[in-house]
């Protein structure tokens, strides 16, 4: 699927954005870290802020939006995403699956950030919150899991996912689907989100360019992390540390 052409109210969009595996993509962002210095939280930050702003500028996604956060990266991403999206005066809520100490480091600061600033976070116990939970809401973010995921979703996390696809709502997938593999494009049990739209941060999942990744992949963009542009032109390059 291709992405999205970039326009000027997307300007967190990559134009022409490389196909990156997870390898490159854990390579690509491993030297943003250690040859750039941009600690981790500063490249979340950057994806988050591009990852807001095309929430604000797309029609097909109603306030007010709900986001589901994970407890690794993807949910540091997600709740990164609540707190731009509060500044920009967009109404949003968003949930954790918890429990908070059971979430990566990013992440905690993340949820720190965010309740700091006067922000609700709501905690999910196993998930059969978020059925109720997502009534009146108008869209979803998923930020459940993203490239980390090892095996099929089980417990709160299918439950949550079970909940975000019959809900029925527009749906933003930040950087995968949860529970896709990023470089197959297939679920990586029997149960994925199904999103509207999947913003891939840094370049585009290869896994997810297969028309098998489609149906759960919806359009497909791939959003920035405030890296040099050239860095991007050469993902190879990238994965060997050059």
């Amino acid at each position: 699927m291709q992405p999205v052409q970039n326009g000027p109210k997307a300007s967190g969009l990559i134009q022409d954005p490389p196909i990156l595996t997870v390898t490159q993509t854990r390579a690509l962002e491993a030297w943003a870290m250690e040859r750039l210095g941009i600690p981790s939280l500063v490249l979340m930050e950057n994806a988050a802020r591009n990852i807001a702003g095309l929430v604000f500028h797309e029609q097909r996604f109603p306030l007010p939006v709900a986001i589901i956060a994970g407890r690794g990266n993807n949910g540091g991403d997600g709740l990164a995403i609540a707190r731009q999206l509060d500044a920009m005066g967009i109404a949003s809520r968003a949930m954790l699956i918890g429990p908070l100490e059971s979430c990566g480091a990013d992440c905690r600061l993340q949820a720190g950030a965010l309740t700091a600033a006067g922000y609700p976070l709501a905690i999910a116990s196993d998930g059969t919150e978020l059925t109720h939970w997502l009534q009146g809401a108008g869209c979803v973010v998923d930020a459940i899991f993203g490239v980390g995921l090892s095996r099929p979703l089980a417990g709160p996390f299918a439950r949550a996912v079970e909940a975000i696809n019959a809900s029925g709502l527009p749906v933003l997938a930040v950087d995968v689907p949860s529970g896709l593999d990023a470089d197959s494009g297939k679920p990586v049990g029997d149960l994925a989100v199904r999103a509207t739209l999947t913003a891939s941060i840094g370049g585009l999942k290869a896994g997810l360019t297969d028309r098998i990744a489609r149906p759960f992949t919806g359009e497909l963009v791939a959003v920035g992390l405030g890296l040099p542009r050239d860095r991007l032109a050469d993902p190879c390059a990238t994965a060997i540390g050059m």
